[in-house]
C-alpha cells in the first residue's frame, strides 16, 4: 500500500495570523543582535557596483560571511534621456495631477521639488543569497531607492526603502527581504506501519526580527502518524522544528558578470543537501536537495532591477537500504518584504499598496503590486514589484506568515488560492507598514522517489523591483498607473518584434510602431559590415545609411594616431555633412564619451533635418569593438549583452576602467534570461581561420532606448559572422518575425573539395530565440546551398 498523499490544503499551511503592521511593535523576545546600521547609504557606488562581504553582525553563523553589492542607476550622475520621447514610446501622456510637480528649481534630496528632467534611476542592495538589501563590511548599504537625474546620492538617502537608516525602531534586525521555499514529503514505513511526514522550509530572507541577518537556513520538522492517519490541523504547524543555517558550502559563488556604467548583471544562489537521517536514522540515504539559482540584471539606464529566480527540490532515496519510497507532495516558493517609506519621512508608513493581476499587451498575466509613502511630501513617487509569472496567492500585509522563525512554529505559507489585494482588505489602513508576501504554489504533485531515482520538481519566477514618479493617481483610480504599467509590459515582458508587412518593415510592441529611420555602420569596422548592412537594408529600407561616430576613425584604428581620422572631422559642420548618430560628448580626444565612459545618441543628424532619438527606430551594423552604436546597444539588450572590458578594442576606443567583465566570460554573449547563463563563444580571428572547421556566433535583437528609441543590432563575433547574419536574415526574413531575439551559432566548413551543394555544407546555421518570458529554444537550422524552387545560392531551413 501507498500513504495518503498530503493534499495542498493541509501541505500549503493552514493557520492564518492576523497581525498589526504599524510600528513599533512588540517582539516576542529581547532583541539579541539588532545589527550594524549602515554608515552610509549608497556611498560611491557608480559608476562600478560596490562589491564586499557583509557587515560582520549580519552574518550570525560564522565564518566569513558572504558577498554582497551596493550599485547606482546612471541617471543620478547626470545620464540625461529624453523622458519626453520614452513616453511617446510607452503611449503614456505626461499630465501633472498634482502640484508637488514642475513647481522650481531641482534641490538634491528634496523630491517634491521642481524636475527640469524627470529621467529617474534608482539605488539597490543585493546579497549572495538573492536578498534585496545589503550592508557591507566598509558600512556601505542600500537596498532600493529612488534618484532623479544629476542628483547623486542625496535623492537615495531620502528614498530608501529597506536599508533605512533613520527610524530607530527599525534595525537591521528587522529588514526583511528575500525569498522562502518550502516543500512537503511523506515516506510510508510499512514494517513499522508508520507515515512519516516531512515539513521543510528553506529560506533567505536577510533578518528574523531577533538577529540581524539571522533569516538564513533550512527548517526541518519530521511528524509520525499511525499507519493510515493523516496530519489534520491540531498537529500543523508543528511545535518542534530542527533549524539548520546555510554555510558558505551552501552559497554558490557570487559572480558580477558583467558591470559598466549603465548595466550590471550578477548571478548567484543556494544549495543546500538536507539528509534526513539526522531526523530518523532510519532514513539512511534519503535526501531533499534545495537549489536555488537567481540571476540579478541591473539596467542602470531604467528605474528598475531583474531577478530571475530558478528553483528545485529534489527528493532522493540513493541506498537500497531504504526500502521505501518517498514523496514530494507539494512546494511553494515565495518572495517577501516589508516596506518601509521612506527614509526621508517622519514615518515608515505606507499610504496605500495594492496588488494587481494585470494582463499585458502579449495576453500574458502578471502581479503588479504598488505603493505610495504615506508622507505627503513623497506621494508623487511610487515604488513598483512586478511578477511573471502572476503569483498564485498574494497578500500586502501579513506580519504573521512573514517572517521564517521558531517564534511562529516556521508558519509562513499562505494557504491555496489565497488573495487579498489591498491593506484594508487584511486590517490595515493608510499609515500602514506593508508586509508583502507574493507566493506561487505548485498544487498537488505526484511525483515519488525509489532508490536510485530521484524526483526533481522545477519552476521559476521573473521579479522586478523599481520605484518612479507615478504620472496618475493611481490610489483614487484604483488601477495601476499608466507610465509603471507600460514600462513594465513595453520594456520588460514585451519588446519589440521585426514587422514585415505590405506597409514598411517597421518594430512593432504593444501597438506601438517605429518605422526605420537610419542604418548605421561602424568607421571603424571591415568593409564586410558594408556588405552586410546592404542585406539588413534590403530587408528594413531606411530613409538613411550613416556612421557611429565621426568619419576617418578607421585611420586612428590603423595608424594609432590621433592627429589623423577623427580630429579631421569633429570641427566640421555635421561632421563634414555625413550622417553620424552618436554625440560629440567631450571636447577632447577621442570625442565621442563622456567621463564615464558613456556614449549617447546626438540629437539630430544631417544638418538637424532628422532626429536621431525618439519616434523611431535604427539598426546597427557590427560589433561592439568597431562599431560605437553597438557598444552603446549592449547595455540595453540586457537579455544577452556581449562580455568584454573593452580593453583589447582597437585604438582609440580601448577602455582602461568602469567596464568589468568576469574572466571566463570574455568575449561571449551571454543569455540571463531564466538563469540560463549560456555563454556563446567562438572563433573570432579576423581574417577568419580557413584550414578547419570553425564556429562563430551572431545576434539579431532588438532594445529599448529610454530615450524612446528603438534599436535592432546585426552582429556577430567577426565581420565573417555579420556577414552572414545579415544574409540569413535576408533570405529568410519570415522566420526571424515572432521573437524579439534570435542568437545564430554558425559552423564553416573549409573542408574543400567538397563540391559546394553537397553535404557538408560550407556554412551551417543553428538558430535559437529568447524573449524576457521565454526560455531559450531551438529555432531551426538553416545550410547554405542551392534552392530548389529559387535555384540560387542561400540559407535554406532544414
Amino acid at each position: 500500500m501507498h500513504p495518503t498523499k498530503l493534499t495542498p490544503v493541509l501541505a500549503l499551511v493552514l493557520i492564518a495570523a492576523v497581525a498589526l503592521a504599524q510600528y513599533p511593535y512588540e517582539r516576542p523576545e529581547p532583541l539579541i543582535v539588532p545589527g550594524t546600521k549602515p554608515a552610509e547609504l549608497y556611498g560611491n557606488c557608480y559608476p562600478n557596483a560596490c562589491v564586499g562581504t557583509l557587515m560582520p553582525d549580519h552574518w550570525p553563523f560564522g565564518g566569513t560571511p558572504p558577498h554582497a553589492l551596493v550599485a547606482i542607476g546612471s541617471p543620478a550622475f547626470a545620464d540625461y534621456y529624453n523622458l519626453t520621447n520614452q513616453l511617446n514610446y510607452l503611449k503614456v501622456k505626461l499630465q501633472r495631477p498634482v502640484s508637488l510637480w514642475f513647481n522650481g528649481t531641482i534641490k538634491p534630496g528634496v523630491i517634491k521639488s521642481g524636475l527640469g528632467n524627470l529621467t529617474t534611476g534608482i539605488g539597490i542592495g543585493f546579497t549572495a543569497l538573492g536578498e534585496f538589501a545589503a550592508t557591507l563590511s566598509n558600512g556601505i548599504g542600500g537596498g532600493l531607492a529612488l534618484a532623479r537625474y544629476n542628483t547623486t546620492t542625496k535623492d537615495l538617502v531620502v528614498t530608501e526603502t529597506w536599508a533605512t537608516t533613520k527610524f530607530d525602531y527599525i534595525s537591521p534586525a528587522d529588514w526583511l527581504n528575500g525569498w522562502t521555499l518550502s516543500a512537503n514529503l511523506t515516506i510510508k514505513d510499512d514494517t513499522n506501519r508508520k507515515n512519516y511526514w516531512i515539513f521543510l522550509h528553506a529560506f533567505a530572507v536577510y533578518s528574523n526580527r531577533t538577529h540581524a541577518g539571522g533569516g538564513r537556513g533550512v527548517a526541518l520538522n519530521l511528524t509520525i502518524t499511525d499507519y493510515g492517519a493523516t496530519v489534520d490541523q491540531t498537529t500543523y504547524p508543528p511545535k518542534q522544528w530542527r533549524l539548520l543555517p546555510f554555510t558558505a558550502s551552501d552559497i554558490k559563488p557570487f559572480k558580477i558578470v558583467y558591470d559598466s556604467p549603465r548595466l550590471l548583471v550578477a548571478t548567484g544562489g543556494v544549495k543546500k543537501i538536507i539528509d534526513l537521517s539526522t531526523l530518523n536514522p532510519d532514513f539512511i540515504g534519503a535526501q531533499v536537495v534545495i537549489d536555488v539559482n537567481f540571476t540579478l540584471i541591473f539596467p542602470k539606464a531604467w528605474p528598475y532591477a531583474i531577478v530571475y529566480y530558478n528553483y528545485s527540490v529534489t527528493a532522493s532515496i540513493a541506498s537500497k537500504l531504504m526500502p521505501y519510497p518517498m514523496y514530494l507532495n507539494s512546494t511553494a516558493f515565495s518572495i517577501r518584504f516589508e516596506i518601509d517609506q521612506v527614509n526621508g519621512a517622519p514615518g515608515a508608513g505606507t499610504y496605500n499598496a495594492t496588488i494587481f493581476t494585470p494582463t499585458s499587451c502579449g495576453g500574458k498575466s502578471y502581479t503588479l503590486l504598488l505603493a505610495t509613502p504615506y508622507d505627503k511630501n513623497f506621494r508623487n513617487i511610487t515604488m513598483f514589484v512586478a511578477a511573471y509569472p502572476a503569483a498564485t496567492e498574494y497578500t500586502p500585509l501579513k506580519l504573521g506568515k512573514l517572517i521564517p522563525y521558531r517564534l511562529t512554529n516556521f508558519d509562513i505559507v499562505l494557504p491555496t488560492n489565497y488573495q487579498k489585494a489591498t491593506l484594508a482588505s487584511e486590517g490595515g489602513s493608510p499609515g500602514t507598514i506593508p508586509f508583502v508576501i507574493l507566493q506561487w504554489s505548485s498544487g498537488t504533485l505526484d511525483y515519488v522517489s525509489v532508490a536510485g531515482s530521484p524526483a526533481t520538481y522545477k519552476y521559476g519566477v521573473m521579479f522586478v523591483y523599481g520605484y518612479a514618479y507615478n504620472v496618475t493617481n493611481w490610489v483614487g483610480l484604483n488601477k495601476p498607473d499608466d507610465y509603471i504599467k507600460a514600462l513594465i509590459e513595453m520594456t520588460v515582458l514585451q519588446l519589440p518584434t521585426l514587422y514585415i508587412g505590405s506597409t514598411s518593415p517597421a518594430l512593432k510592441v504593444c501597438g506601438t510602431e517605429a518605422n526605420f529611420k537610419i542604418g548605421v555602420a561602424g568607421s571603424m569596422a571591415d568593409p564586410t559590415d558594408v556588405l552586410a548592412l546592404g542585406y539588413v537594408a534590403n530587408v528594413v529600407s531606411a530613409s538613411w545609411y550613416g556612421l557611429d561616430i565621426a568619419p576617418g576613425a578607421f585611420l586612428n584604428f590603423h595608424s594609432a594616431s590621433s592627429t589623423t581620422g577623427i580630429v579631421n572631422f569633429v570641427g566640421l559642420r555635421n561632421f563634414g555633412g555625413l550622417p553620424v548618430v552618436l554625440a560629440n560628448l567631450s571636447g577632447t580626444f577621442p570625442y565621442f564619451y563622456d567621463k564615464y565612459y558613456r556614449f549617447a545618441f546626438n540629437k539630430t543628424f544631417m544638418l538637424n533635418w532628422e532626429s536621431v532619438v525618439g519616434g523611431g527606430a535604427t539598426f546597427t551594423v557590427g560589433g561592439p569593438f568597431v562599431n560605437m552604436l553597438t557598444r552603446y546597444t549592449q547595455d540595453f539588450a540586457w537579455y544577452a549583452p556581449f562580455i568584454h572590458n573593452y580593453a583589447s578594442a582597437p585604438f582609440p576606443f580601448a577602455f582602461d576602467k568602469y567596464y568589468v567583465a568576469c574572466s571566463s566570460c570574455m568575449g561571449s554573449l551571454f543569455t540571463t534570461v531564466w538563469n540560463t547563463a549560456r555563454l556563446f563563444t567562438a572563433n573570432n580571428a579576423w581574417p577568419p581561420i580557413t584550414n578547419k572547421v570553425t564556429v562563430g556566433y551572431a545576434i539579431i535583437s532588438t532594445a529599448v532606448d529610454p530615450n524612446g528609441t528603438v534599436i535592432m543590432q546585426i552582429w556577430g563575433a567577426n565581420a565573417q559572422d555579420t556577414y552572414y547574419a545579415a544574409k540569413l536574415l535576408y533570405d529568410q526574413k519570415d522566420y526571424f518575425t515572432d521573437a524579439p531575439v534570435y542568437i545564430v551559432v554558425f559552423t564553416y566548413r573549409y573542408n574543400w573539395p567538397y563540391p559546394y551543394n553537397q553535404k557538408p555544407y560550407f556554412v551551417t546555421a543553428d538558430v535559437y530565440k529568447l524573449s524576457p518570458i521565454e526560455r531559450l529554444q531551438s529555432h531551426g537550422t538553416y545550410e547554405l546551398k542551392v534552392d530548389t524552387s529559387s535555384k540560387v545560392i542561400k540559407f535554406v531551413r532544414q
